[in-house]
């Protein structure tokens, strides 16, 4: 059942945690976004493995540590030790705290941050791509034919949103369908949040 915000603008804290579950874990892993987004990383001495679970299977943060030094979300050690909180995360829970809980919005407005114009592009893109993903992965020959539709240049569009941190390259190249290409994990819960609007 979708969770209809409050705010005028959005969603609150509270309809975030019922989307995450409406747990303790989902509490408390808010509660510690709040806390830490400005730094951008929550010190592992505040984390249990519950919680830091919660963080990460939603793509809120992330363990700083990984295999062979990856971009890979897959490929982050999991151990309780410090989390980094994606950019793109950073920017929701500020916007939440401001009362605009509407992750088009946040999208618009970090990719207005670092400077690309027709930023309410990028709304639709990643849209796009969740509907395009299977099991929230895409191939990056999908996220090029995305780009092109508005004009953009595909490896400039997965830099950023890598950057962003609404993607991530999943472990190695793969299989896809019969196409053979480089694979992106989408963002968990920026894939519910654009659910939820949808519903």
């Amino acid at each position: 059942m979708p969770v209809r915000g409050a705010h005028s603008y959005g969603l609150s804290f509270d309809e975030i945690i019922k989307l995450l579950g409406g747990d303790d874990e989902s509490r408390k892993a808010i509660a510690l976004l709040r806390k830490y987004w400005r730094k951008g990383r929550i010190p592992k001495d505040e984390l249990d493995v519950e919680t830091a679970l919660t963080l990460d299977y939603f793509r809120l943060a992330l363990p700083i540590s990984s295999f062979h030094d990856s971009l890979s979300w897959k490929m982050r050690f999991f151990a309780v030790e410090d989390m980094e909180i994606p950019y793109i995360v950073r920017f929701f829970i500020e916007d939440v705290e401001k009362g605009r809980g509407d992750w088009r919005k946040t999208v618009e407005r970090y990719f207005k941050a670092i400077g690309e114009g027709r930023a309410e592009e990028f709304a639709k893109i990643f849209e796009e791509m969740v509907e395009r993903s299977k099991n929230l992965i895409i191939c990056g020959e999908d996220i090029v034919d995305i780009s092109m539709k508005y004009g953009r240049d595909g490896g400039v569009v997965i830099a950023e949103m890598k950057g962003a941190g609404l993607i991530s390259p999943a472990v190695g190249c793969g299989a896809f369908g019969r196409v053979k290409a480089p694979l992106y994990e989408i963002n968990r819960f920026f894939a519910i949040l654009l659910e939820n609007q949808r519903s």
